[in-house]
C-alpha cells in the first residue's frame, strides 16, 4: 500500500458516527446487509467526516456542509430505494467538496457574490447531486442490490424556483451577518443549530 492510499484509508476511518449510522440502516432495512459495505465505502470515499441523524425543525430531509452530513430522522419511513437517494444527494454533495473545496461550495454566502448568480449556481449543484444519486441508486438496482419502479427517477430539485434559493441565499447571509460568523466551521454550526431540534 503506497502512502496516498495509507492517507485515504486513514482518513475514511474518521467518518464519526458512521458504525450507528449503517447499523440504523440495517435495522431498518434488513435487506441491506448484504451491501452495507458498498454503501459504507460510498460514504467514506467522499471523505464524509462526520454523519448524523436528528430531529429537524424544518421539512428539509438533509443538511451537507464541509464537515459532514446532517440527515432527517423521517428518512428512515421512506422506501429504501428513496431513502437511498436522499442518502446519496447529500453524500454527493460530500464529492462536490471535495472536488471543488470549502471556498467554492460556501462562495453563494459571501458578500461580493450576486444573490441571483449564486442562486443559479446553487441550483446547479444541487441538480448535480440529484442525477448523481439517481446514477448511484440505478448503479444498485443493475447490481441487484434493490429494486425501483421501471423508469422512476427522483428529483428533488429540477423544478424548484430560482427564487427559492435567492430566498434561502439573503436569509443565510443576513444570519451570518446578524451572528458575525466567518470561518466554515462558525457558518456549519450556525446551520446546523437553524435546522437541528436540540433534544439536550
Amino acid at each position: 500500500m503506497n502512502l496516498q492510499e495509507n492517507i485515504r484509508r486513514i482518513l475514511r476511518e474518521e467518518t464519526q458516527g458512521i458504525e450507528s449510522f449503517l447499523k440504523q440502516i440495517m435495522e431498518t432495512y434488513p435487506e441491506t446487509e448484504s451491501f452495507i459495505g458498498n454503501i459504507e465505502s460510498f460514504i467514506k470515499d467522499s471523505n464524509c467526516k462526520k454523519i448524523e441523524v436528528a430531529m429537524f425543525k424544518y421539512p428539509a430531509l438533509g443538511l451537507a456542509v464541509h464537515n459532514g452530513v446532517l440527515l432527517n430522522q423521517v428518512i428512515f419511513k421512506k422506501e429504501l430505494s428513496d431513502f437511498l437517494f436522499i442518502l446519496f444527494h447529500e453524500i454527493a454533495h460530500q464529492y462536490q467538496y471535495k472536488k471543488y473545496g470549502d471556498d467554492k461550495m460556501y462562495e453563494f454566502y459571501l458578500d461580493e457574490t450576486d444573490v441571483k448568480d449564486a442562486a443559479i449556481e446553487m441550483k446547479k449543484i444541487e441538480i448535480t447531486a440529484d442525477e448523481f444519486a439517481n446514477r448511484k441508486v440505478r448503479e444498485f438496482v443493475k447490481l441487484g442490490f434493490i429494486s425501483v419502479p421501471n423508469g422512476k427517477t427522483l428529483s428533488a430539485y429540477k423544478d424548484v424556483p430560482l427564487s427559492h434559493f435567492e430566498r434561502l441565499i439573503t436569509q443565510t447571509k443576513d444570519m451570518i451577518k446578524l451572528k458575525n460568523v466567518s470561518s466554515f466551521d462558525e457558518i456549519a454550526d450556525l446551520f446546523y443549530n437553524i435546522i437541528k431540534v436540540n433534544t439536550i
